[in-house]
């Protein structure tokens, strides 16, 4: 007698604009018709999701499955750290960096085909920060702003455009911070209006990450400090780094750090890791190299 393979559903029942009863019942159904048996659990604040899967792995589970936003998917791969047991993702956030990155639909039946059908594994970095896990990136400046200014009753209604008004708010109003950067004992000094370190991706933007050469599984974080004073200054710090691929100019830098990355700001600025704040700086970061498996779909490339 073959008994049906498992998944742990961890779904977010706030993420983006879904309807939580009726994504619930899709994903059910998708499941069981595709002969799997679930347990679906929905998120609370503050969850420790790596005590959660370890109590569902020690009864049987053959997938844990993330459904939300950036936030939560980040959240249930630092739960899954160094587990064999592979994280399946159905985006349903407000910006869904993270499953544009890995090329998933934001459809939930097609996300749920890809976790239940034929698939690649991919191997996923995971940044640590303090006591907690991160998947993607962490920035310092007005992304960190931008997120600290959107409610999360803006990002219900308003879906992207609730990350998109209050950006332009702050790109509007650019200030200039001192920072110092440690990546891997070197020290970097100066003044930026944004840091943003990049574990494999920047806005999910696979043309971005491609160009800049960054990877979900490369063994190392990239630092991009911005030195742009005004909005006049954006076009020219793109064209140098997305189109000249300059490491360093006036305007920008482009460092990475296989180990360990510090940074430190004067005044003290708020830090966001993955769409959720953090706190603020100092902020201490860790690469963890290839620790979690992630389902893909079976034309993601390498």
């Amino acid at each position: 007698m073959t008994t049906s393979p498992i998944a742990l559903v961890i779904l977010n029942p706030v993420a983006g604009l879904v309807n939580e009863k009726v994504f619930r019942r899709i994903i059910e159904n998708r499941f069981h018709a595709a002969g799997w048996t679930t347990h679906v659990h929905l998120t609370e604040p503050n969850e420790d999701f790596f005590a959660l899967i370890q109590e569902e792995a020690a009864k049987g589970i053959d997938v844990v499955v993330a459904a939300g936003g950036d936030g939560t998917i980040a959240a249930v791969a630092g739960g899954l750290a160094h587990s064999s047991i592979p994280l399946g993702i159905i985006p349903c956030g407000t910006w869904n960096a993270i499953g544009r990155h890995f090329r998933i639909s934001t459809n939930p039946v097609r996300a749920i085909n890809t976790i239940t059908g034929s698939h690649k594994i991919r191997r996923m970095d995971l940044m640590e920060v303090g006591d907690h896990l991160h998947a993607m990136n962490l920035g310092v400046g007005f992304s960190s702003t931008m997120v600290a200014n959107t409610r999360r009753s803006e990002k219900r209604r308003l879906g992207n455009l609730a990350y998109f008004t209050n950006l332009f708010k702050q790109l509007f109003g650019l200030k200039m911070k001192k920072y110092t950067v440690e990546a891997d004992g070197k020290v970097y000094r100066g003044r930026a209006t944004e840091i943003m370190v990049a574990n494999y991706g920047i806005v999910g933007l696979n043309f971005i990450e491609n160009t800049l050469n960054i990877g979900p599984d490369d063994g190392k974080m990239d630092v991009f400090i911005f030195k742009a004073r005004t909005m006049l200054d954006l076009p020219g710090v793109f064209w140098q780094a997305f189109v000249q691929r300059k490491k360093r100019t006036p305007k920008y830098h482009h460092l990475s750090a296989v180990s360990k990355l510090v940074i430190q700001t004067s005044p003290h600025m708020f830090v966001q890791a993955d769409g959720e704040l953090l706190g603020k700086t100092p902020v201490t970061l860790t690469v963890l190299p290839r620790s979690v498996k992630v389902i893909v779909p079976a034309n993601y490339p390498g």
